[in-house]
């Protein structure tokens, strides 16, 4: 009988001591969460052209043509651009950007604010000194306009009538005449105080 009392109040000491080490394991908890909005500052510009497409280039002509960049966001901005040109000829074919006389047919005027850098890519200012866009602010034109070369000539076709009295000249559509050229211009822009580290 005495083992079972001493079993007993072994067990009922066991008991005791899981219960005392159980409600030290308790403890107090919480949790909260705080949210946080950051708003971004507006990055946008718009790019402004005046242009109106001549139906009847000549050469010695020039034909104005400008395009400018406002900046219609909150954050200053830097810019640059870069062209491709070429001539399509009445047969629908690419044809040389100069004559057989190395005579460029369309002469782009650049303006001075604008300049050419290695890269091929022209900076609004230099490359080296970037000129900021401001809120609000409307960089100078790309280019002012394109002239028509006046040393071009058109390639045109002799006919000669049978009785040898009547000549006339027709366009072979080989050269520059009643052909098209076609300039695309890109303007890239970029938040200002990051063109060093990415142009």
């Amino acid at each position: 009988m005495k083992n079972k009392k001493k079993k007993g109040l072994l067990i009922l000491l066991g008991v005791s001591v899981v219960a005392v080490i159980g409600g030290t394991l308790a403890y107090f908890t919480t949790s909260d969460s705080i949210t946080n909005n950051f708003e971004t500052a507006l990055y946008q510009h718009k790019i402004v052209e005046n242009f109106e497409s001549p139906s009847d280039w000549t050469p010695g002509t020039t034909t104005e043509k400008t395009i400018s960049v406002t900046n219609e966001g909150s954050i200053p901005m830097a810019l640059r651009a870069s062209y491709v040109e070429k001539w399509i000829n009445g047969n629908g074919e690419e044809i040389s950007l100069v004559d057989e006389n190395d005579n460029r047919a369309a002469i782009i005027n650049f303006n001075d604010d604008w300049t050419k850098n290695s890269d091929g890519y022209y900076y609004y200012g230099s490359k080296e000194n970037l000129t900021k866009l401001n809120k609000d602010e409307t960089s100078s034109s790309f280019i002012n306009s394109v002239t028509f070369n006046e040393n071009i000539s058109a390639k045109l076709v002799k006919k000669v009538s049978a009785d040898g009295k009547t000549i006339t000249y027709t366009s072979s559509c080989e050269g520059y005449d009643n052909a098209t050229y076609v300039l695309t211009i890109t303007i890239d822009t970029i938040q200002y105080d990051q063109a060093t580290n990415v142009w």
